[in-house]
């Protein structure tokens, strides 16, 4: 059956693939699987990390702010 997600290939050295390898049998899933799951992981880490300097950003900025009970009231 014909699948609608996207493929990628990646190459990867040895120690890294035994790496992989290793998880997998820890977590009972496949390599690519594992690889996966490392990979959306990291997507997420990476938004985390842009939205953390960009409340930062504002943060350092002056402006007027409203008082969460207000904001939520």
């Amino acid at each position: 059956m014909p699948t609608t997600k996207r493929r990628i290939n990646i190459t990867v050295d040895d120690r890294t693939y035994e790496a992989l390898e290793r998880l997998s049998g820890e977590r009972d899933q496949s390599v690519a699987g594992v690889g996966l799951s490392l990979i959306e992981e990291a997507l997420e880490y990476q938004e985390d990390l842009h939205f953390s300097r960009v409340a930062d950003e504002r943060l350092g900025e002056k402006q007027r702010r409203i008082p969460h009970e207000k904001a939520w009231a």
